[in-house]
């Protein structure tokens, strides 16, 4: 409702700034059939279509994110993904409850050395999870879908379950990604 409000708020000032410069042109009866050099060519019946549908696509432009389905989220790379916890972009890896997500991978540190990787988007609505560490589930801010550490679906609106990956570290400090 508030994005609704601020649209229209937008389009209340745009009106209000374009209308009276257009109205002292388009006002006067036209002479002739040719367009005058100091006269548009557009008339003010066209300019309002064009606003008008200008409006109408900003107005329903955000609201189409969410018509996916319960489509599979696509697949991320197949090749193995290597981690460096020491890396400052991984680095909320390093204590228990972090994650991050990579190459639209999640991967969450769920206890002492073990490490979680699942597919990083909502298979309902394909947007980015989040690890909720307290209950040890990825969670979908957008749609609410919620899933356990093994990617089944704990409630929806999403059906279909996350990807999982292999995570093993081959040294201290790597974590290695693989398909399984």
């Amino acid at each position: 409702m508030a994005l609704f409000l601020q649209r229209l708020l937008i389009k209340k000032s745009i009106f209000t700034t374009l209308y009276p410069l257009f109205r002292q042109k388009y006002d006067k009866p036209m002479e002739t059939a040719s367009t005058p050099s100091n006269q548009p060519l557009l008339s003010r019946q066209s300019f309002f279509h064009v606003l008008g549908a200008a409006f109408t696509t900003l107005l329903f432009s955000g609201n189409t994110s969410g018509c996916s389905g319960n489509e599979a989220a696509p697949d991320p790379q197949s090749d193995v993904m290597t981690l460096n916890l020491t890396d400052k972009v991984n680095q909320g890896l390093m204590q228990k409850g972090g994650y991050v997500l990579t190459n639209n991978i999640v991967v969450a540190h769920t206890n002492a050395d073990q490490y979680v990787a699942v597919s990083g988007r909502c298979t309902h609505d394909n947007t980015a999870l989040v690890f909720r560490a307290a209950e040890n589930q990825f969670y979908c801010p957008l749609d609410l879908s919620r899933y356990n550490l093994s990617g089944r679906v704990i409630s929806g609106p999403a059906t279909v379950p996350l990807k999982v990956y292999n995570v093993s570290s081959p040294s201290a400090g790597v974590l290695q990604i693989t398909p399984q």
